[in-house]
């Protein structure tokens, strides 16, 4: 992952070394980052007591609270020491799957989906002239024939995650073994069977099933 800077100008954080006509301030090299956005999805999808946090009912936290609980109450928080409120914002800020949420003064954060915990983020269902054509989920063969019989299920967390890009997709997929298969979603067949659809980001979309009747093709790739 790409290193973090802040302009000097207009404060704003970017993934660029210029800004507005003039170089940028380091805010957190690339392995910092990867390392706290994991700990960050960690605490505020699935662990949150683990570091002493109470989420509220929608999912929210303070961000100093937040980063009080990683430097001083998370298992391993002497390896986090670094960690400041900027560190957090600028995270969040720029997470290219839209995995975290501010709020407007910026003092909240919560997971934007994947969560584990209950919470309720309150998004509402698209209608019809909202959905995408299709969808995409990323697995591996293994799996293939259940999803087959049973459709989508949410397992472990509140819901099915589903994206409109199908390389997120696939690195998805790579995560849980070499056979990986893509399956395509047909996105207002899901919704004609009285199962919602929910947009969580610009590239995640969430449902509440799917049914094996909307898994329309498959995609595989070979084994690497």
């Amino acid at each position: 992952m790409r290193n973090i800077y802040k302009c000097r100008v207009c404060g704003a954080y970017t993934e660029e070394k210029e800004h507005c006509g003039e170089p940028t301030e380091m805010v957190l090299d690339g392995a910092k980052r990867v390392r706290l956005s994991k700990l960050m999805s960690a605490l505020l999808r699935h662990i949150p007591h683990e570091a002493g946090l109470q989420l509220d009912r929608e999912g929210w936290v303070g961000v100093d609270e937040l980063v009080e609980a990683i430097r001083t109450k998370w298992r391993n928080r002497d390896a986090y020491q670094w960690v400041r409120r900027e560190d957090v914002l600028a995270v969040a800020l720029l997470d290219p799957k839209g995995r975290f949420q501010l709020s407007h003064d910026m003092k909240k954060i919560r997971a934007s989906y994947g969560h584990s915990v209950r919470v309720d983020v309150g998004y509402q269902p698209l209608g019809v002239n909202e959905l995408p054509r299709v969808l995409y989920h990323g697995t591996i063969r293994e799996r293939l024939e259940s999803i087959l019989e049973k459709g989508l299920l949410p397992m472990k967390r509140l819901k099915v995650h589903l994206t409109v890009d199908e390389n997120t997709a696939l690195e998805v997929a790579k995560r849980h073994g070499k056979n990986v298969v893509i399956l395509v979603i047909d996105a207002e067949c899901v919704r004609r069977r009285g199962f919602n659809i929910y947009k969580a980001s610009d590239v995640v979309y969430l449902a509440d099933y799917v049914p094996p009747q909307c898994i329309k093709v498959r995609k595989s790739y070979p084994t690497t």
